[in-house]
C-alpha cells in the first residue's frame, strides 16, 4: 500500500479566528487500485469545543470515507478545466496546467473559497541532498492576512518580485494568537502572516535555535486581478532536525484508528 499524495484540511473558527487541523485527505495506491480517502483527525475534537461541525459531505467523525474519484467537496475548490482562466490560475501557483494533479492544485491554492473557513495544505517535502549534512524541509504556502493590512502594505507587495527573501518576526501581542509569526521585507515592512497551521512546526525550529536557518522566499507574485489571498506564494525552507517529523503532533492523529 502506498500513499501517493496527502493533504490536511484546516478549519478556522469564525468567532475566535483560531485555526484547527480537522481532516486528512489521501490519494492512495493499493496494488492495481487507486482511490481517495478522507478521515477526521483529533484536531476536529478540539475544534468542536468552538463552533466546528462535521462537513455535510462527511457527517461522521469516526468514519473512513473512500471514493474512486476525488470527493466533490474538494473538486468544488478547484477551478474547472473548462474555465477560460484555468491555465492562468494554475500557472499563478507555479504549476504546469499540463501536469498538475488535483492534489497539487489544492495544496498550492489552499482550496480557499470566500464562502467558508476551510483551507488545505500539504505536509512539507523532505529533500535529501548529497551536499547537506541534514535533510531540508520545504513548505509552500500563500501568505495570510494581506487583505487585513493597510493599503501601503498592499501597494508594497506590487514592488516585490519572485526570489525576494522574506523574514519571520514574532507578533507576541497579536490578540488572536500570541504565537503569530509575521512576514516582513528586508526593510521591516509587514506584508502578511505565516499560516497558522505552520506555526507548530516552525516554532519547534525556532526554539531549537535553528531560526537563523529558516529561509522564506517569494516563489511567485500574482498581481491583480488575482484575488488578494493568492497574491504572494511563498516557499519556506529549513533544516530538518534529527528525529523531527512534521505534522505528527496529537492533533494530526486520526480519530478512527482503523483508518490508514
Amino acid at each position: 500500500m502506498n500513499t501517493l499524495e496527502e493533504l490536511f484540511v484546516v478549519w478556522q473558527d469564525p468567532k475566535s479566528s483560531k485555526y484547527f487541523p480537522v481532516g486528512n485527505l489521501k490519494h492512495v495506491s493499493d496494488g492495481n487500485e487507486e482511490y481517495y480517502e478522507f478521515t477526521y483527525i483529533k484536531g476536529a475534537l478540539k475544534a468542536k469545543q468552538y463552533t466546528f461541525e462535521p462537513f455535510l459531505a462527511f457527517p461522521k467523525l469516526e468514519e473512513t470515507y473512500r471514493s474512486k474519484e476525488l470527493f466533490t467537496f474538494f473538486t468544488n475548490r478547484i477551478l474547472p478545466h473548462s474555465r477560460e482562466e484555468y491555465n492562468e490560475f494554475v500557472e499563478s501557483l507555479e504549476l504546469s496546467p499540463d501536469s498538475a494533479s488535483e492534489i497539487d492544485i489544492l495544496a498550492r491554492s489552499g482550496g480557499r473559497r470566500a464562502t467558508d473557513s476551510i483551507e488545505l495544505f500539504a505536509p512539507p517535502n523532505i529533500n535529501r541532498t548529497p551536499n547537506r549534512k541534514t535533510s531540508l524541509l520545504r513548505y509552500f504556502f500563500l501568505a495570510h492576512g494581506l487583505r487585513h493590512m493597510k493599503d501601503c502594505a498592499q501597494k508594497l507587495v506590487d514592488t516585490l518580485k519572485s526570489g525576494d527573501q522574506l523574514f519571520i518576526m514574532h507578533d507576541c501581542q497579536n490578540p488572536a494568537d500570541s504565537e503569530a509569526l509575521v512576514l516582513r521585507t528586508q526593510d521591516y515592512c509587514c506584508i502578511g502572516f505565516l499560516p497558522r497551521y505552520l506555526l507548530t512546526d516552525c516554532w519547534k525550529l525556532i526554539r531549537s535555535k535553528k531560526d537563523k536557518d529558516i529561509r522564506v522566499t517569494i516563489e511567485k507574485l500574482n498581481p491583480p486581478p488575482a484575488p488578494i489571498q493568492q497574491r504572494v506564494l511563498c516557499r519556506l525552507e529549513a533544516p530538518c532536525l534529527e528525529g523531527f517529523k512534521p505534522c505528527t503532533s496529537e492533533e494530526y492523529e486520526p480519530i478512527n484508528k482503523n483508518g490508514l
